[in-house]
């Protein structure tokens, strides 16, 4: 038998309730809970800020876009021609979910007297919408199916109030061209992502009616959205679909634009939360193991007059390290068991009852957002284990300097 582990356990019990260590090392313990607690919920709220953030954005802006030189801003009115080819091409990659083509072409909404500059996105029929669906708060998703091009739109709740709209009612598009054009469209539905950058431009309409207008045939677009299964894989597949793909057939190349591309900053933003994370976790860490490190001070203090009769008894010194460690061991493994719960309590009722608000002009969003990332929360509790006993090993020493006689003595 282990009888380092059997006195470990007698004494992780706690018999001696009127011992002075008992409270210290409790106070210790309450402080890995709370730091573990502290530490799986930022690693929750971080990785939720990511996710829903990345999923907005994915929502106006493709994973990977391939365009034309000529047309590398929304204002420009260089194309490509998309052929059954390139289609199957772009499809045929391992990391590519779908693909879909796009005209995007700005315009300016009037109805009476009120006015609001937009970015038209044209979409075919094969664009399926999931994401405005999901965000739909007035009306219905456009019908781009119909044999003749939709005038049914889909516009966000920001536009929608500036102009003064709901859904079913007509505004007019002014295009700025030669000769200048307008159309009349009827919005369908309103949406609200709360990213206030794409929605108080972003109009989503029949894919149709800006070819005609640019003059283009049903070939020809502004450019490919491509979505992939993982995101991870982003940079990986945008370099193996640029090495893949050809020449357009006019003799010009390919343009190919990655999701962090079209918009850095929000990545700068969310990379600078990845390092308060950081911060937070070491800090979290460094206090909770000094506070348990104070804690098995004074445990080894309060027991070293059994410490002094286990070496009359013949225990060399790096049995009763070892036994310490069991004890210490036992309870930083509580204190984060109980951390553990805490954190997953609180992080799943934000989850499931959204009891936590946010300001969506600040924050892109209106509640505090949570992704449980399991293989993070499991490599951080294995991170704080080993980190909290490697602390805890140093303390074990002072047991060598203990004396049996004067031990036993000691009150």
């Amino acid at each position: 038998m282990n009888l380092e582990l059997l006195i470990a356990r007698r004494l992780l019990k706690g018999g001696n309730k009127g011992s002075v260590s008992v409270p210290i090392v409790r106070i210790a313990q309450a402080g890995i809970v709370l730091g573990v607690c502290v530490m799986l919920l930022s690693i929750c709220i971080t990785g939720g800020f990511k996710k829903e953030i990345t999923d907005k954005l994915t929502g106006f802006v493709s994973h990977v876009d391939i365009g034309s030189y000529g047309g590398n801003s929304a204002y420009a009115d260089g194309h490509i021609r998309v052929s059954d080819t390139l289609l199957a091409n772009i499809t045929g990659f391992k990391a590519v979910r779908e693909a879909s083509v796009y005209v995007s072409k700005p315009a300016i909404l009037k109805t009476g007297r009120e006015i609001h500059g937009a970015l038209l996105h044209g979409v075919s029929a094969a664009y399926r919408g999931d994401f405005f669906k999901k965000e739909l708060r007035e009306g219905h998703f456009p019908d781009f199916t119909t044999e003749q091009a939709s005038d049914q739109i889909l516009l966000s709740a920001s536009v929608a109030r500036l102009l003064n709209l709901r859904a079913g009612d007509k505004l007019q598009a002014h295009f700025v061209q030669d000769p200048p054009r307008v159309r009349v469209f009827t919005v369908s539905g309103i949406y609200d992502t709360g990213f206030r950058e794409y929605d108080d431009v972003f109009v989503l309409c029949d894919i149709r009616h800006l070819q005609r207008l640019n003059g283009w045939a049903p070939e020809e677009v502004s450019g490919l959205s491509v979505t992939l299964w993982d995101i991870n894989r982003l940079s990986e597949a945008a370099e193996e679909i640029e090495a893949q793909l050809g020449w357009q057939e006019g003799g010009d190349f390919y343009r190919i634009n990655t999701l962090y591309g079209t918009a850095p900053e929000i990545f700068d933003w969310l990379n600078l939360l990845n390092m308060n994370v950081w911060i937070i976790l070491i800090l979290v860490i460094l206090v909770a193991g000094m506070n348990m490190v104070s804690g098995l001070l004074i445990l080894i203090l309060d027991k070293t007059a059994l410490i002094g009769i286990l070496k009359a008894l013949g225990y060399r010194n790096i049995r009763l390290r070892k036994l310490f460690l069991y004890v210490t061991a036992g309870l930083v493994g509580k204190g984060m068991l109980w951390g553990n719960v805490a954190a997953l309590l609180l992080a799943g009722l934000q989850y499931f009852f959204r009891l936590i608000p946010l300001d969506p002009e600040s924050y892109y969003m209106d509640t505090v957002p949570v992704s449980f990332d399991w293989p993070a929360i499991i490599g951080l509790n294995a991170g704080v284990w080993f980190v909290s006993i490697l602390m805890l090993i140093v303390p074990t020493v002072l047991i060598s300097g203990i004396q049996p006689v004067k031990a036993i003595r000691f009150e």
